[in-house]
């Protein structure tokens, strides 16, 4: 795969690892990889870093990745995946419950991770990057990178790619404002690997939520949410902290006041539900979709 620059007027003289650094985002590391396996190009044909370039000029390099790391890293499992949307950069898919997103020492072979690099295998692709994780029982959007350098991009690109991460979360109680803000910071709990909490010494952290509906019989609130951070729980840990725990949560909260709630759902009420951003490569607007899981659908259509 291989990702190609125009020279402009402006680039004139420059050479060509300053463009590659400042134009494509390259970091030092991958140019070094890219110089030693002479990966560079100007036109077509192989160049060196201190070349300097032309308008008009075609810059390209091509995308490498190690592929014994992937093997290690990941159990190929053959499963089915709900895919979103797809291109030859990203791969992003709908995440059910009850499933992992990365291996860890407690599930090390039924991740969403495994059935990713066994469907990028088939394509010759043998790495994944991680983009954007969800909770175990949280549902919906996983975003995908299928190169080191695009996950690479959605940091050193991150105002231009503006990725906005929605939500959809149903919670205990009437919430009463139509739309708010919190601003809580929010750092590990003392005394355990696992739970959250607001704290004024943790990193800070912003949510904004839109009221969707209110079921008043069922004493519940339906909300759409927008993260403008990403930190662990936050979603969870913050609407927890103004007393409207998620539905089902069992981390933050141990009683509900939603009748026979298991009936409908036995996790968290929370699903990714949508993400738009500028895409890393073509810079075209992307959005894309998750259809709220049938628990959470059946506890809203609820009476």
């Amino acid at each position: 795969m291989n990702i190609e620059y125009v020279i402009k007027k402006e680039d004139e003289n420059k050479k060509v690892k300053d463009i590659l650094k400042s134009k494509l985002y390259v970091s030092s590391i991958l140019l070094r990889k890219l110089r030693e396996n002479n990966l560079i190009y100007i036109n077509g044909n192989n160049t060196f870093t201190n070349y300097l370039v032309k308008e008009g000029e075609i810059l390209s390099f091509t995308l490498v990745e190690n592929e014994s790391k992937f093997e290690y890293k990941f159990k190929l499992l053959d499963m089915p995946l709900d895919i979103l949307y797809e291109d030859d950069y990203l791969l992003i898919v709908n995440k059910k419950a009850n499933m992992q997103v990365h291996p860890s020492i407690t599930d090390y072979e039924n991740t969403l991770s495994n059935i990713v690099a066994s469907y990028l295998k088939k394509q010759g692709i043998y790495n994944i990057h991680i983009i954007t994780r969800l909770d175990h029982n949280t549902t919906g959007i996983c975003i995908f990178a299928k190169y080191s350098y695009i996950q690479e991009l959605f940091v050193r690109k991150k105002e231009q790619i503006n990725l906005q991460k929605w939500y959809i979360a149903i919670v205990n109680n009437i919430v009463e404002k139509n739309h708010s803000i919190i601003t809580k910071n929010i750092a590990r709990k003392e005394n355990t690997i696992i739970l959250r909490e607001v704290n004024e010494t943790g990193d800070f952290a912003k949510t904004e939520y839109f009221v969707k509906s209110r079921n008043i019989a069922k004493n519940y609130t339906v909300l759409d949410i927008l993260l403008h951070t990403g930190r662990t729980h936050q979603i969870r840990v913050h609407l927890s902290s103004i007393n409207h725990v998620l539905i089902g949560d069992e981390l933050y909260a141990k009683e509900f006041n939603v009748p026979n709630i298991t009936k409908y759902i036995q996790r968290q009420a929370l699903h990714s539900s949508k993400v738009i951003f500028n895409h890393p490569i073509t810079n075209k607007k992307i959005i894309v979709k998750a259809d709220l899981p049938n628990d959470m659908k059946k506890l809203i259509e609820t009476k």
